[in-house]
């Protein structure tokens, strides 16, 4: 088998409470392969936010090792960690955190700003984006002349701008109603198919059916990890 994009070898995080420690997470064991759709779930407190602080490089773990692309990340300086989240993480959100006065292509152009990428070739790489995310038209559109679809999708094009390993997506139909939500959806599966690993963090079982994999937590721990048999299809689902 090939090697794992995501090794996980007991992860503890551990916060200091005053006098008191909490262990948000306790010696967590997983691989994640490059090319899947995991949906990791679990209450408030359960753990999952601090598991995918700890994936996206936001956070690094108290104990234990977490590996990503065959590099271990405690080895790594904050200014490392912080290339590795730009070039090699694409992160999309609850809220859109978009420029309110820049237009969707700057949005999507920023990451490019902390990059290698020439910059004669920002534009053209931000249109691309742009209309893979079925926003063409929109380039030159503010976030306040956006729907709420159309603003998560141009943060979905912000985070794909790098061509990242990985997308980390933390709540991302959170702020959208039913519809809106099935089509982000079904923007993440289509990436997927097109060999782009997604990971999804949410409290809703119902969004979760839509990735390939479930992870739970509680109180700290992996209490389930089950492959889904009954995948839902967003863009069947949408159109209907």
């Amino acid at each position: 088998m090939s090697q794992a994009l995501l090794t996980v070898r007991q992860a503890k995080k551990v916060y200091a409470m005053g006098d008191e420690k909490v262990w948000a997470l306790k010696g967590v064991d997983l691989d994640i392969q490059q090319g899947e759709f995991v949906a990791i779930m679990g209450s408030s407190g359960s753990g999952k936010s601090t598991m995918m602080n700890l994936l996206g490089c936001l956070d690094i773990a108290s104990e234990g090792s977490i590996a990503f692309a065959g590099q271990e990340l405690s080895s790594l300086t904050k200014n490392e960690l912080a290339s590795v989240r730009n070039q090699r993480i694409g992160f999309v959100f609850q809220q859109f955190n978009l420029l309110p006065r820049t237009s969707a292509l700057d949005n999507v152009t920023l990451p490019l700003l902390y990059s290698n990428v020439p910059e004669s070739d920002w534009s053209s790489r931000a249109k691309q984006c742009l209309e893979n995310v079925g926003l063409g038209s929109r380039m030159e559109h503010h976030p306040a002349q956006l729907s709420g679809g159309q603003q998560q999708r141009v943060a979905i094009a912000r985070a794909l701008i790098n061509d990242p390993l990985m997308i980390l997506a933390d709540e991302p139909t959170g702020a959208l109603d039913t519809q809106t939500g099935l089509e982000v959806m079904a923007l993440f599966q289509q990436l997927n198919q097109q060999g782009k690993t997604i990971i999804l963090v949410t409290h809703e079982p119902d969004i979760a059916q839509f990735a390939k994999r479930k992870l739970t937590f509680r109180d700290g721990e992996l209490i389930s990890d089950e492959r889904n048999n009954n995948v839902r299809q967003a863009a069947r689902e949408s159109n209907t």
